[in-house]
């Protein structure tokens, strides 16, 4: 009887793809866990990805691209010619154009809110604790607040001001383009509150408007502070200049203009401020629906309601106000505004579903009838070149040659850089810049001085002393000021100016 050989396994290619294919998953698997776990999370990021498409549109009808959004997102844009920053609650991406990415930076917001000035922006959650600022290049700093952001704003070198409400009142808080805290100032009156602030673009003042409530009528006031200690050395809490009080007025939102003039919008006037000289004037007839400091050579009104005793002009008129406070132009809409955004060329309005691009001379350029509800109209590279932000889609328009008709879904779809989606938020990255402010807002030092002019004292940080501050009878309510107080305002850029 012959002795039987045992027979030799043979594998087969599909066994064989199967048996890798079940070991990098095992392997992968365990990799994900691993670091999800204990790590960083940047493993898992290399596993979890999918593809964003971006949709080549119809040039002929004047729909130059499209970009899918995440339906039932908040999404906000931040526009440099052709370049964009695309930010949501989940974090920020930068395009050199559609479908160029060049960099993106997760993190978790609840609400998240985009201003820009020059080449620089910053995202900040306002009622939350984060505000981060970004160039062309990337995340610059992150500032991580003990309290809740009440109000930010930048100036054209990255210098960051921002209002944090705490406990024991407000803190108005100055930083530099490299996140390192140069000012803080404790606002610890009771019945006075600041409601807005801005960095001079020469880095070497602030100003901070507040609303004093411990009198019978509300009072209006601006005040100026040096940056530096070197400026500040002969100074009372660095406060060199006080701007005129306005009685019975709220001064809701502050910009510094090109020509170092603060600018001061309040419910009865907008008002020129060089220091503690009133240099010009605009007496409001009108209710203030928005106003737009964002083109920084002038400021865009929009008017409602005429105000009492007062022979207003028609509801729905948009003034714009030159360097000097007079009035250069004006159109009328003869419908209720609700959206307002100021750029270089010229003016964007809408009145419902219907948006009129405006020249700063008043004249029109083109108007766009929506056919969903929109959010943001900005124009990039030129006025007539329009970015049309809506629920679901944004899409570049060319005002010239839009005809109204969109493009049926295309069957030829260009693939971008794959980003990082994932059922649960990845970890938040650290920040790029050693020197960024992540500091307890009492280490950053806020050293009790005499009270001058209803504001507490200040300190030049780092290496400032804490001290305790009582607490104050401040309004509790994060995003809402007192009821005397105007909305709260996010930037030297377009806003809701309610009176």
């Amino acid at each position: 009887m012959e002795e039987q050989t045992p027979k030799k396994s043979h594998f087969t290619k599909q066994m064989k793809i199967g048996l890798a294919v079940v070991l990098v998953l095992c392997i992968g698997c365990g990799l994900v866990y691993l670091d999800t776990a204990y790590g960083s999370g940047k493993i898992r990021s290399l596993f979890v990805k999918s593809s964003v498409t971006q949709n080549k549109g119809n040039p002929s009808a004047g729909v130059l691209a499209e970009i899918p959004l995440d339906a039932g997102s908040s999404t906000s844009f931040a526009v440099f010619d052709q370049a964009f920053l695309l930010c949501t609650k989940d974090g920020a991406k930068y395009y050199n154009s559609v479908g160029d990415q060049k960099w993106n930076d997760t993190f978790t917001m609840t609400t998240s809110t985009v201003i820009q000035e020059g080449s620089f922006m910053a995202v900040g959650d306002l009622g939350g604790k984060n505000v981060r600022v970004y160039d062309e290049s990337g995340l610059l700093y992150n500032v991580q607040l003990e309290g809740n952001l009440s109000q930010f704003a930048l100036n054209q070198n990255g210098y960051l001001s921002l209002l944090e409400k705490k406990d024991s009142g407000y803190e108005v808080k100055i930083y530099n383009s490299k996140g390192t805290l140069l000012k803080g100032r404790v606002e610890e009156t009771a019945g006075v509150y600041p409601i807005s602030t801005d960095v001079s673009d020469d880095n070497k003042s602030f100003a901070v408007s507040y609303v004093d409530t411990t009198d019978v009528y509300p009072i209006g006031r601006v005040l100026f502070f040096y940056v530096n200690p070197e400026d500040s050395e002969n100074y009372t809490d660095s406060l060199y200049a006080s701007a005129a009080d306005k009685a019975d007025e709220i001064i809701g939102t502050i910009s510094y203009r090109s020509n170092g003039v603060l600018a001061a919008v309040s419910d009865k006037g907008v008002y020129g401020f060089r220091d503690s000289e009133e240099v010009w004037s605009y007496h409001l007839t009108n209710v203030v629906d928005y106003v737009s400091f964002q083109q920084k050579d002038r400021v865009v009104l929009t008017l409602g309601d005429a105000l009492p005793v007062e022979e207003g002009k028609e509801e729905g008129t948009i003034c714009w106000l030159g360097a000097n406070g007079a009035e250069e132009a004006s159109y009328v809409s003869g419908k209720d505004i609700t959206y307002l955004s100021a750029w270089k060329d010229g003016i964007v309005v809408g009145t419902d579903h219907t948006y009129i691009g405006i020249r700063h001379t008043g004249r029109e350029a083109w108007t766009y009838q929506a056919t969903q509800d929109v959010t943001d109209v900005i124009p990039m590279e030129s006025f007539s070149r329009v970015l049309v932000v809506g629920q679901d889609m944004a899409r570049i328009l060319d005002m010239d040659k839009y005809t109204g008709e969109l493009p049926d879904v295309p069957e030829d779809v260009v693939e971008t850089t794959p980003e990082v989606q994932t059922d649960e938020p990845l970890p938040t990255e650290g920040e790029t810049n050693p020197d960024a402010t992540q500091q307890d807002a009492g280490a950053e030092g806020t050293k009790g001085q005499e009270k001058t002019s209803g504001t507490e004292g200040e300190t030049d940080a780092p290496g400032a002393q804490k001290t305790e501050t009582p607490k104050t009878e401040a309004a509790t309510d994060t995003e809402k000021t007192e009821t005397t107080q105007p909305a709260e305002n996010t930037e030297s850029g377009d806003v809701p100016a309610e009176s």
